[in-house]
């Protein structure tokens, strides 16, 4: 009779990023320790998890909260600038932006300069909505940060944006 294999534990890998070391567990020496790149990976992990504790029930993804704070913060943005702004294809783009407007959170108009390009707008509702889940998204980056003192805070955007030549 073959085994039956469980589920798996969709909150394991969250509860071993966040376990702390037990005091007789021997460390695992790793040689990415110092590796920027590798930390940065480690701390997005560590940001998505503030991020889908706090948003939890808002039913946004990371990815469709950065699209819907740059159409607020850009009304009348084109889905291809929002595509080069976070380096992704337009496609995935197209995707979120499909989701936001069945959503009711944004609209599309058509750009008078150009006939087969859309316009982006929040929506009333979007605009709304948008406000809760920008102060969920300041809370998580204030967890996500409260080790680090102001000055140190705003180094590492520094720091990061250097990195990312911006």
């Amino acid at each position: 009779m073959p085994k039956q294999r469980r589920a798996p534990d969709a909150g394991a890998a969250h509860r071993r990023r966040t376990a702390p070391n037990n005091a007789g567990a021997a460390a695992v020496a790793s040689p990415l320790a110092s590796s920027p790149s590798f930390l940065v990976r480690l701390a997005q992990l560590r940001a998505f998890d503030e991020f889908h504790q706090q948003f939890a029930g808002l039913g946004v993804t990371p990815a469709g909260f950065t699209v819907l704070t740059l159409i607020v913060a850009n009304p009348g943005v084109r889905p291809g600038a929002i595509a080069e702004e976070l380096r992704v294809k337009p496609s995935n783009v197209a995707a979120l932006v499909n989701a936001l407007v069945a959503a009711g959170l944004v609209e599309r108009t058509p750009d008078a300069a150009e006939l087969r390009a859309n316009l982006l707008h929040a929506t009333k509702k979007g605009l709304g909505v948008w406000k809760e889940m920008d102060r969920s998204h300041r809370e998580a980056d204030a967890r996500f940060a409260e080790r680090l003192s102001a000055a140190e805070r705003k180094q590492l955007v520094a720091l990061l944006r250097k990195l990312l030549h911006r």
